[in-house]
């Protein structure tokens, strides 16, 4: 494992070397892709200064929600940088490459690319989650702080086992990633807000089938000292980590299974 995590550390460095040789055009996408992300944020800025509160959700509580879900999704994306051209890695036969060399599959795909144009999308999710703390000041101990990290780290998992289902789906149909931006992309839009807004089959979904609710919505619950408006038990928003692990199994099961059936292009 520490052998791993230092060639993990070594192929990223090498990644970040290579990026930093265009600098313009790095700093330009990294611009491009705070500006166009911070316009989610801008207008749900607007949406609250015109009525004060959606769903019993202030504007700093809001913006807590979207911090935690844009930290937490811009890490997962960040990380998750070589299941975003997985498609082509499998219609070209490139994939190939990968089973013949001594290390993982997955581990090689997750070393493939880290984009640090995404920092721009972090960096945005960093501000939105800044600004939410300094109306809140919250009061916590020692373990909201921890419950805090604990559920961001959680977050990431989630959204990494997201881009990894998709990714693997590919291996039967390369044509999965727009259906994979609907739960990736669109998850972090939806979870943005208070699942309180949401008709009541969009809540048990997104709770109990694919339960992206407990990337930062019942941890919110707890942490912002909100009641839950659907009653659940008080200890659900505790879940939340073991969720996010639990969806990260399944996806690299789901993973190994596919890499076993997969049957390359047939060149």
């Amino acid at each position: 494992m520490r052998y791993l995590l230092r060639l993990y550390i070594r192929l990223i460095g090498a990644q970040i070397r290579s990026e930093k040789q265009y600098r313009a055009s790095l700093l330009a996408e990294t611009f491009g892709a705070f500006i166009i992300t911070v316009l989610d944020f801008i207008a749900i800025v607007i949406l609250l200064g015109r009525f004060q509160e959606i769903g019993g959700w202030t504007l700093a509580e809001v913006a807590f929600l979207y911090g935690v879900s844009t930290i937490s999704f811009s890490l997962a994306e960040l990380h998750a940088g070589g299941f975003d051209f997985f498609d082509r890695l499998v219609v070209r036969g490139e994939f190939d490459r990968l089973l013949i060399r001594p290390l993982g599959a997955f581990f090689q795909v997750l070393t493939e690319a880290w984009p640090l144009r995404r920092f721009g999308h972090l960096g945005q999710g960093i501000i939105a989650f800044a600004f939410a703390m300094s109306v809140l000041r919250p009061a916590w101990s020692l373990f909201g702080w921890f419950f805090l990290a604990v559920t961001l780290a959680g977050g990431v998992l989630f959204f990494l086992a997201i881009f990894v289902i998709g990714s693997t789906a590919c291996f039967w149909s390369p044509q999965t990633s727009e259906l994979t931006n609907i739960f990736s992309y669109g998850g972090q839009f939806m979870t943005s807000y208070p699942m309180s807004i949401y008709e009541r089959w969009m809540r048990h979904l997104f709770t109990f089938v694919i339960p992206m609710a407990f990337v930062n919505y019942y941890p919110a619950l707890y942490l912002l000292g909100k009641p839950d408006p659907f009653g659940m038990p008080h200890w659900l928003p505790f879940l939340s980590p073991f969720v996010a692990v639990a969806m990260f199994a399944a996806a690299l099961a789901f993973w190994r299974f596919g890499v076993r059936h997969y049957q390359s292009t047939g060149s």
